[in-house]
């Protein structure tokens, strides 16, 4: 990693970042090829050590979360030969597969919680408060009704307006990523 002119400090921040950055893209990885959440969340601590040790390795300008992912893969494969006495445990063939298969779903769920993130910030703090009682573990639209002083035909409505501007922000959102 080439070394910004805020020396060691600037360089540890940067990767920090990036490390912070593709966490989630890294767990949903990870829990892709390692089914069991404990052992997946070992995993990437493993990986995390590793990332962090082997930073100065990292090429600045390139691909962060496909460096990430390929050292993620080793530790996936190291953690399997560890686990080789277990009686249930998939092929090293479909581990492969899977690791080919995942990367870029999780790169592509990244974007979309991003434009998703991004939309919501963007809501009128009335709607978002409208969303976030309605999805409150067992609310209904009835309860969230009587809770706003609003008919449910009315929350329904608004609802169905909100979920669709979502829609399509989160679409304007991730065409403009890849363009």
């Amino acid at each position: 990693m080439s070394e910004p002119s805020g020396g060691r400090s600037g360089r540890d921040d940067q990767f920090v970042e990036l490390l912070t950055g593709i966490q989630q893209q890294l767990t949903r990885y990870i829990r892709t090829l390692v089914p069991n959440r404990a052992d997946a969340e070992e995993v990437l601590q493993e990986t995390n050590l590793f990332l962090w040790r082997h930073a100065e390795e990292y090429q600045s300008g390139t691909n962060f979360a496909a460096w990430a992912s390929k050292a993620a893969y080793y530790h996936v494969l190291t953690f399997r030969k560890r686990q080789a006495r277990d009686r249930l445990r998939f092929s090293d063939v479909l581990i492969d597969q899977l690791s080919r298969t995942a990367a870029p779903l999780c790169e592509s769920v990244s974007q979309e919680v991003e434009a998703f993130e991004l939309c919501m910030a963007k809501l009128p703090l009335e709607d978002r408060e409208l969303l976030e009682l309605r999805y409150q573990p067992d609310a209904t639209v009835q309860a969230v009704a009587a809770k706003v002083g609003k008919s449910s035909k009315a929350v329904y409505h608004a609802l169905s307006r909100i979920r669709m501007w979502l829609l399509e922000c989160m679409q304007r959102a991730i065409s403009r990523r890849s363009d």
